[in-house]
């Protein structure tokens, strides 16, 4: 069976970013990343050299990731249009790609990263449809870089999942402690009001505490590197920094979950 991103919930999923320029770099990167407890790994082709963007140097990459699932990225850069960068996503996902990043503004480069033009959402309800059909998972993202309400956030999350992907994910920025503190909320709020699961990301030095814990707030994914590089994001958190947070933080809910409290209702309460 392919490895999937879609657990069921169960738990969030330590991803490790890889963004290195060559397939020996991505595979180091990769190894390393297995011994420091990586459930899974977002490729990032943007990084990668184009010379090595095809399924046997891909294939040779994804090979070291065992039995766990590998997501994505491919974002706008230089001279690619928008339909390059679907064409080569798609080769990854014939390389064995699980899942892909596509973005809220495919086909009409928008403000906040959502296109609201009917005509390029109709290309990207397609588009996911063929991923869809080729056996791939979608993960369809937006990279605001604004401070967001959680009612901004909550609609910008409802639009994206409404194309037919089975994962959203938007990255924010946060500017100040008040910007954190509705990050924070709004990582919450999402779990009631989204049928899919989801990834939000407050970006910035004022976002490092809610991507440390965001994903015990309901985020599906932690998006961690092995090491910092000359390559990698430097406020994405350590892939074995997030597992020790993540691994001694007390966040189940007892089966009476007014345990620890001074009051007990009876069950006609």
């Amino acid at each position: 069976m392919k490895p999937t991103f879609l657990n069921g919930g169960t738990r969030p999923l330590l991803v490790s970013v890889i963004c290195d320029r060559s397939p020996d770099q991505c595979i180091g990167s990769i190894r390393n990343s297995i011994f420091d407890g990586a459930d899974g790994f977002l490729l990032q082709l943007e990084t990668l050299d184009p010379a090595n963007l095809n399924v046997p140097d891909l294939r040779r990459i994804l090979a070291y990731a065992c039995d766990k699932p590998v997501l994505t990225t491919n974002y706008r850069r230089g001279e690619f249009t928008d339909e390059d960068l679907v064409e080569l996503s798609l080769v990854g996902l014939e390389a064995g790609v699980t899942m892909l990043d596509l973005m809220g503004d495919l086909y009409d480069p928008s403000p906040l990263e959502l296109s609201r033009k009917p005509e390029a959402i109709d290309r990207q309800r397609r588009l996911i449809d063929r991923v869809h059909a080729l056996g791939g998972e979608v993960l369809m993202s937006s990279h605001t870089w604004v401070p967001m309400t959680c009612e901004h956030a909550v609609e910008h999350a409802q639009a994206l999942a409404s194309r037919g992907a089975d994962m959203v994910k938007i990255a924010m920025a946060g500017h100040s402690e008040d910007d954190a503190l509705e990050a924070i909320r709004t990582t919450a709020v999402l779990k009631r009001e989204l049928k899919v699961p989801y990834l939000y990301i407050c970006m910035g030095q004022y976002g490092k505490l809610q991507r440390a814990i965001g994903p015990a707030l309901g985020s599906a994914l932690a998006l961690c590197v092995p090491t910092y590089t000359a390559y990698s994001h430097r406020e994405q958190p350590l892939l074995r920094a997030t597992k020790a947070v993540l691994d001694n933080l007390d966040w189940g809910i007892a089966r009476n979950e007014f345990l620890g409290t001074r009051h007990t209702p009876e069950p006609s309460e």
